[in-house]
């Protein structure tokens, strides 16, 4: 009995058939597996590198100019606050004016726009098809800073409008640091911005 050459049973035949199917199937799935671990692997050395740069230049320069005018108008304002009290009230209350408009500054206020960063997502969601609706964390972080300002009007004087439009900005920054800056030279005071 000679075997059927065509016969879903022979070994032979289909052998070299499913060994060519199971290496292309291994293949791909390979380098599938190899694309995506590449494209992961890119992303978080773009992203480390991007977090780094970010912070060395931009987020801790304005976070420690912001934490050092702080601490500054605070001291201040405590040493005019301290008996035998200052007879000079007109620096207790700039101090204090000072003091309560660098409390309202969020480090989100000053920090500046990364629009490449945000047109570069924006295109990624719209290829993918994503729409750009607010997340739901980032709505309620809006939301809270909503009822901090609605909050921060009721205070009269202010100084610096609390409106969601027109919130703080780096220039605001510069001017509270000249005020302070004044405020030092009243008391004899000289400061190193470094």
């Amino acid at each position: 009995m000679t075997a059927n050459m065509d016969s879903p049973w022979d070994e032979n035949t289909d052998n070299s058939a499913i060994k060519d199917v199971e290496w292309s199937r291994i293949s791909s799935e390979f380098t599938n597996v190899g694309y995506r671990e590449g494209i992961t692997a890119g992303k978080e050395g773009a992203l480390q590198e991007g977090f780094d740069s970010g912070f060395a230049h931009i987020g801790a320069p304005i976070g420690r100019e912001l934490g050092l005018l702080r601490g500054i108008s605070s001291a201040i304002l405590t040493f005019l606050q301290t008996p035998p009290l200052n007879e000079n009230l007109k620096l207790v209350d700039e101090a204090q004016d000072i003091s309560s408009q660098l409390s309202r500054i969020r480090f989100t206020d000053i920090m500046p726009r990364d629009v490449e960063a945000e047109e570069h997502a924006r295109q990624h969601l719209e290829a993918e098809g994503v729409e750009l609706d607010e997340n739901e964390e980032i709505a309620a972080k809006h939301d809270v800073e909503g009822l901090e300002d609605m909050l921060a009007n009721l205070t009269a004087g202010n100084g610096i409008s609390n409106s969601s439009s027109d919130r703080p900005t780096m220039e605001d920054i510069y001017a509270l640091k000249t005020r302070l800056a004044w405020l030092g030279e009243r008391l004899h005071l000289s400061f190193d911005w470094n």
